[in-house]
């Protein structure tokens, strides 16, 4: 690809890229993402969305500091999937027998668990797009949390198929074995 990625534009969207051209753009303090082959800008996440970063981070590392069974990173890190994805998830976890995969650079393969959080922005891409290719690569625990409607859903790999987990109070993670997580009472906890 010879053309020049425009850098002046709030969202711009480039047919056919690839890692390649990922590997090309400056840094110029946006983050983007590579979907099916095309570049994406995000754009900045509001309050809310970095309150339950934060504090999702800091209850996954709480218990990864007392049962180290692998690494959590929150955006922006890179995970690429393939040749035409690679995407910024707002939390990923790899497993401490998967940590090769982790470069200085980026994940290169499939994080173990990744946690996307909504926003009106990117309602369609982390619950149709993002989601597939998560799925189709093997992720084995998706959840994806909703500060609209202060809920969270929790996917787990079964096959090649993502099964939705129903819960009543608390969901028991798949990956992060041994943990569990209230949705009702992160909400009634976060502060604001």
């Amino acid at each position: 690809m010879n053309e020049t990625i425009p850098r002046n534009q709030p969202k711009f969207h480039h047919k056919h890229a690839t890692v390649k051209d990922y590997d090309f753009l400056e840094d110029d303090g946006f983050r983007y993402e590579l979907i099916n082959g095309v570049l994406n800008m995000a754009p900045s996440p509001i309050r809310i969305h970095q309150k339950i970063i934060n504090d999702l981070s800091y209850i996954i590392n709480d218990f990864l500091a007392s049962d180290p069974i692998g690494e959590l990173y929150p955006a922006p890190f890179d995970v690429q999937f393939n040749d035409k994805n690679i995407f910024q998830p707002d939390l990923l976890f790899v497993s401490k027998d998967r940590l090769h995969i982790i470069t200085e650079k980026r994940v290169i393969g499939t994080p173990d668990l990744v946690i996307e959080i909504l926003s009106e922005s990117s309602y369609e891409l982390d619950t149709k797009i993002k989601y597939k290719v998560y799925e189709e690569s093997g992720v084995q625990e998706y959840w994806i949390v909703d500060p609209t409607k202060k809920s969270m859903k929790f996917y787990q790999l079964s096959g090649k198929s993502f099964k939705e987990i129903p819960y009543d109070t608390q969901y028991p993670s798949l990956v992060l074995k041994n943990f569990t997580i209230q949705p009702q009472h992160f909400f009634q906890n976060l502060s604001l």
